[in-house]
């Protein structure tokens, strides 16, 4: 796919980029549905600035600094997904949500999101196959994280908790 500086040059590229806006656009719709009605979990009630104030190196504040960067707050209910993009190395992109999904499927994790993301995504991003497969792959060797709880951890060291995830 083409990055947002190039301009796409056949028609294929315009299809694709046409393609891609359209799912991008759906996935915003769908998402907020989804945390409001689809997850077990509690907001933290933490701000993007609040989780600036944890000390330097530890969980909170890794989850801190990628939602600046990314330069949204955290969503209620979706704080534990905002964790898993900042563990795992997906930005929030169309194609990194999605490749996300492809790895918490692998990791054992069999949501509505999971699940309907891992069939539609074969049909929307048939590009993408091998990135998606790679995900899936990886979260199969990551340890299971369903029992984790990543609230709790906050304060844990990020680089520390991130290794331990791939013993």
């Amino acid at each position: 796919m083409k990055t947002a500086t190039e301009q796409p040059k056949t028609m294929l590229d315009h299809l694709m980029l046409i393609h891609l806006k359209t799912s991008s656009w759906v996935a915003q719709l769908i998402g907020p549905m989804v945390f409001d009605y689809g997850t077990k979990e509690k907001n933290w009630n933490l701000s993007t600035s609040e989780l600036l104030q944890f000390p330097d190196g530890s969980l909170g504040k890794a989850l801190g600094e990628f939602l600046k960067k990314s330069n949204v707050e955290p969503l209620a209910g979706a704080e534990y997904h905002d964790l898993e993009h900042v563990l795992f190395d997906y930005s929030i992109s169309f194609k990194d949500e999605i490749g996300l999904q492809f790895f918490l499927h692998g990791n054992g994790k069999k949501s509505v999101a999971s699940v309907s993301t891992f069939i539609g995504a074969w049909f929307i991003l048939p590009t993408q196959w091998k990135y998606l497969r790679a995900s899936y792959e990886r979260g199969k060797k990551c340890r299971d994280i369903s029992a984790l709880n990543l609230k709790a951890m906050l304060y844990d060291d990020f680089n520390q908790v991130k290794a331990s995830l791939f013993q």
